[in-house]
């Protein structure tokens, strides 16, 4: 406990005050001191919520996370019994209060309060924040990166392991083979390659690379592809949808695909088509880690209470 946080120094002058130099006029009452705060739990009150904060943040963010669930689980686990001890601390000494033992005057329930605050945002923070930046790059940099490959001759099935792709120059989005798949969303695909998929051929064009999208096509066979960076001259690559759940819903449209345009389709890679795959992976990363640095910031919002704390105890005790 932080006992003895404040001290409160008042005197009332009187026959009996003692006199001396910068002493009271006799009569003359003595304004109360203001209380005195003592620095060691007003530093506890600041760090202990602050480094509940990052703890947690950081459990929950990160690769620890992603890498061994069940050791981060553990540690969040332990952060929260010593957060709730807190609660139990704090609650006990406010019923022996309550049931008019004297209790000496002390920090700890601002601390076991903003502790628990502390330590829920962390939490919500930590889960956005691995969903939305730390998850998806994971699952990406945990897979191979494969550049210059050339979608004509390539064959997914020695590319299952693909978590980028960049594609060899002049290789383009045929859109006149684009298809979508309608259900309650609209699911568009279109063939990677570098050549006219019309050519006449005894042997079927192999298609295995195929971008895609949701809702950003009609539905209906050819020429109304508008996923991703479809428009722009420089995308030659993609990432690799890596949702389990979406991927059925994509082979039916490349199946359809198949069937309209009569190509052949092995074992299909489905591509969120971009310009630059490998700086797009990094930049989740990057956002991960900058919203992190972002909210270690939360030292200035728990000093700022502390602040507000101890001037509301000061106007208290002036009253």
């Amino acid at each position: 406990e932080f006992a003895h946080p404040i001290k409160l120094d008042f005197e009332m002058a009187g026959p009996l005050h003692r006199s001396g130099y910068g002493a009271t006029p006799a009569g003359q009452p003595v304004k109360p001191n203001r209380p005195r705060f003592c620095i060691l739990p007003l530093l506890y009150c600041v760090l202990v919520p602050w480094a509940v904060f990052c703890a947690a943040l950081w459990v929950r963010s990160f690769r620890l996370r992603y890498l061994h669930p069940g050791v981060a689980h553990v540690v969040e686990g332990v952060i929260w019994i010593l957060a709730l001890c807190l609660q139990f601390f704090a609650l006990g000494r406010q019923a022996r209060r309550i049931h008019g033992e004297k209790v000496d005057p002390s920090w700890l329930n601002f601390v076991a309060v903003s502790v628990l605050v502390a330590l829920v945002v962390a939490m919500l923070l930590g889960e956005h924040n691995f969903q939305a930046n730390m998850e998806p790059y994971y699952d990406v940099v945990t897979l191979q990166t494969y550049v210059d490959v050339d979608p004509v001759n390539a064959r997914g099935e020695n590319l299952m392991d693909a978590g980028r792709l960049v594609f060899k120059e002049g290789s383009y989005l045929d859109l006149k083979h684009s298809m979508g798949y309608k259900d309650s969303e609209t699911w568009c695909v279109a063939p990677v390659t570098t050549r006219h998929l019309d050519d006449n051929s005894t042997q079927l064009a192999v298609v295995d690379f195929w971008a895609i999208g949701k809702n950003c096509c009609s539905g209906s066979k050819g020429g109304d592809f508008k996923c991703g960076s479809w428009s722009t001259r420089f995308a030659h690559g993609g990432l690799r949808l890596l949702n389990e759940a979406e991927l059925p819903f994509y082979r039916l449209a490349v199946h359809q695909a198949e069937a309209a345009f009569n190509l052949q389709v092995q074992h299909p890679i489905f591509l969120y088509w971009m310009p630059e795959p490998i700086e797009e992976v990094n930049a989740y990363s990057i956002s991960g880690h900058r919203l992190f640095r972002h909210a270690v910031t939360y030292f200035w919002f728990q000093l700022s209470l502390v602040f507000l704390a101890v001037l509301f105890i000061s106007q208290l005790s002036s009253i």
